[in-house]
């Protein structure tokens, strides 16, 4: 992993750890039941995961997969929280009745599990890496635009500075996103010199005629 890439990924885990102090010390949460805690916090660290996940895509893949996989479980977690906090409001709020946000919410969550199963199923569906990265990339593009989105709408625990590293953690997200996308590598440059070996064999750019006078 290069320098921007690794800068990237350590700059998402600082957003990260600022998202649970601010969290933790909001007045929303104090006093608050454990599971509307738990449900803040899962949600907290999910969108610091996504910020980190398109700068693994192309350097570390190991890391991305269970980087990506602790992401889905969190959400999946913050969800099922407010739902056992208070079901009716939960399912209203997802209903089509319900606010933006939380349509938001909704189809940010089902495009992160498409986003997990087209990993699942890269080498089965045998598409081209410009093609996996345009529908993988793309969907968990939308999927971290829609999760924040909701995030900064909705009135909690994670309001003004909360919300300034929500926004951080979003364009960190985007940017990364559209570098994978691209397939593009930050931070190398390619060298328009030969390898020593093409130099030496003479099969090289660089290779020439020695001078007349030289032979």
């Amino acid at each position: 992993m290069n320098g921007v890439r690794g800068a990237a990924v350590l700059t998402a885990g600082v957003l990260g750890l600022a998202g649970l102090v601010v969290a933790s010390t909001s007045p929303h949460l104090a006093g608050a039941e454990p599971v509307l805690v738990v449900s803040t916090l899962t949600a907290t660290l999910a969108v610091a995961g996504l910020a980190a996940q398109p700068w693994l895509a192309r350097g570390r893949v190991g890391a991305h997969v269970a980087v990506g996989s602790a992401v889905l479980v969190l959400v999946v977690v913050h969800v099922a929280a407010l739902l056992v906090l208070s079901p009716d409001d939960a399912l209203f709020a997802m209903s089509p009745d319900g606010p933006t946000r939380a349509r938001m919410a909704l189809i940010s969550l089902v495009l992160l599990v498409v986003v997990a199963c087209l990993g699942v199923l890269r080498r089965r569906l045998g598409w081209s890496g410009p093609t996996f990265r345009l529908l993988h990339g793309g969907f968990a593009l939308l999927a971290t635009v829609l999760g924040v989105g909701h995030a900064v709408l909705t009135d909690g625990a994670l309001e003004a500075w909360g919300t300034v590293v929500l926004l951080a953690s979003g364009v960190l997200s985007v940017a990364g996103g559209v570098v994978a996308v691209l397939g593009r590598r930050p931070g190398r440059r390619l060298s328009r010199r030969p390898a020593p070996a093409a130099r030496a064999s003479g099969t090289g750019p660089a290779a020439a005629p020695p001078p007349p006078g030289r032979r």
